[in-house]
C-alpha cells in the first residue's frame, strides 16, 4: 500500500485543502494539521468554529480593501480619520501592523499584492485604479507608499508614484524610509522600526 492509502480520509482531505493557501506546501500543511491534532477535541472544534466564522463573515472593505466584517470598515467609517491622507499597503496585515502604533490618523488603501512579473502579477491585478479614483474623490493631500521594502515593493511604489505624478501633480507622495531593513516585511517589523520608518518617510 502507498503512503496515501494509510491516511484517514479526513487527514487526506484536510491536507489537500490546506495546500490551497498561498505559500502552504505539503510540509507546512502537514505541520499545521498535525499540531492541530495534538489539541483536545474541544480545542480543535473551537479552532474550526473560529475559522468557519472567519470564512462566513470577513470581507474586503468596499472603500479601501482592508479585511473587515462590514461593507465599509471601521477605519474608513471613522469621521476622525482624515481621507486627505492615504497609506498604501500591499496587504491588510500591513495596515493592521501600522494601526498597532496608534499614531497614524489617515486611511489606508490595500493593493492586494505587489507587482511581480515572475509570479504573473501585473499592475492590472492590483487595486491601483481604485486608488486613483479615491485620490480624485477625496482631493487627497498625501499618499504614503508603505509597500514592503524589497525589490517587488519598491517597483510597485515607483510605478504608483509615476501614475500619481502624471494625473495629480500637486499631490504629495512619500515613501516609508529609515527603520526597516531592505528585504523585510512590514507585518513582521518591530513597532519601533515601523514607527521610525513612517515618521521619517521621504518625499518622492
Amino acid at each position: 500500500m502507498s503512503y496515501q492509502e494509510y491516511l484517514p480520509e479526513a487527514i487526506k482531505l484536510s491536507l489537500e485543502k490546506l495546500t490551497l493557501l498561498p505559500t502552504y506546501g505539503e510540509r507546512s500543511a502537514s505541520r499545521f494539521l498535525y499540531n492541530m491534532l495534538k489539541l483536545s477535541k474541544d480545542e480543535r472544534l473551537e479552532v474550526v468554529r473560529a475559522l468557519e466564522l472567519l470564512a462566513q463573515s470577513i470581507v474586503e472593505c468596499s472603500e479601501c480593501g482592508i479585511y473587515t466584517d462590514r461593507d465599509v470598515c471601521v477605519i474608513c467609517s471613522d469621521p476622525k480619520r482624515s481621507k486627505k491622507f492615504i497609506c498604501v499597503v500591499e496587504e491588510s496585515q500591513d495596515a493592521f501592523a501600522i494601526e498597532k502604533l496608534e499614531r497614524y490618523t489617515g486611511v489606508y488603501h490595500v493593493l492586494g499584492g505587489r507587482i511581480a512579473p515572475l509570479e504573473g502579477v501585473s499592475p492590472k491585478d492590483l487595486r491601483i485604479e481604485s486608488l486613483l479614483e479615491r485620490i480624485e474623490k477625496y482631493k487627497v493631500k498625501e499618499v504614503i507608499l508603505a509597500t514592503n521594502p524589497n525589490t517587488e515593493g519598491e517597483a510597485t511604489a515607483n510605478y504608483i508614484v509615476k501614475l500619481i505624478k502624471k494625473q495629480f501633480p500637486t499631490v504629495k507622495t512619500t515613501r516609508i524610509s529609515h527603520g526597516l531593513q531592505f528585504g523585510s516585511f512590514i507585518e513582521l517589523a518591530d513597532e519601533l522600526s515601523l514607527e521610525k520608518s513612517i515618521e521619517n518617510r521621504k518625499s518622492l
